[in-house]
């Protein structure tokens, strides 16, 4: 099935069948437009400044596209999930699981320190606390099971 590659960072996408080829396509221009919605509508003075720009539904109509794009995301996300051997379907719920765990450490160290200086974290710093734990744990994975 699945080929992972690049220290467990990557997969091989020749390694894919065709129907998980037209799957891994769509999660891919989902997950784009997800991120591209949620760089536009980060916040509400962004929101405001796209309603002002382009059309005031674009303040509530912003977010639900960043909200279908999202749950579109997970939808083949599982789809092409649901296809894969053992081995693919360990190391991702590993990886989700180190992505936890860098949440809440990675997060806990990341909350204390914001108290005893003036930075003050987004969800977005949380966000990358968790990549980092799923990066962690990928590498780990692939080192332990595919070397």
């Amino acid at each position: 099935m699945t080929k992972i590659t690049h220290k467990g960072l990557w997969f091989e996408y020749s390694s894919l069948n065709k129907e998980d080829k037209r799957t891994t396509k769509k999660v891919v221009v989902s997950g784009l437009l997800c991120g591209f919605f949620i760089g536009l509508a980060s916040n509400k003075a962004s929101l405001l400044m796209w309603s002002d720009l382009v059309h005031p539904l674009i303040f509530y109509v912003l977010p639900i596209f960043t909200i279908i794009t999202g749950f579109l995301t997970l939808k083949y996300s599982f789809e092409l999930y649901k296809r894969q051997d053992e081995l693919y379907k360990k190391y991702h719920d590993f990886s989700l699981i180190s992505g936890f765990i860098g949440f809440a450490i990675f997060g806990l160290i990341l909350h204390f320190i914001s108290i005893y200086n003036e930075f003050q974290p987004q969800w977005i710093d949380y966000l990358f606390c968790s990549i980092l734990g799923m990066v962690i744990g990928q590498m780990y994975f692939y080192k332990k099971f595919y070397q």
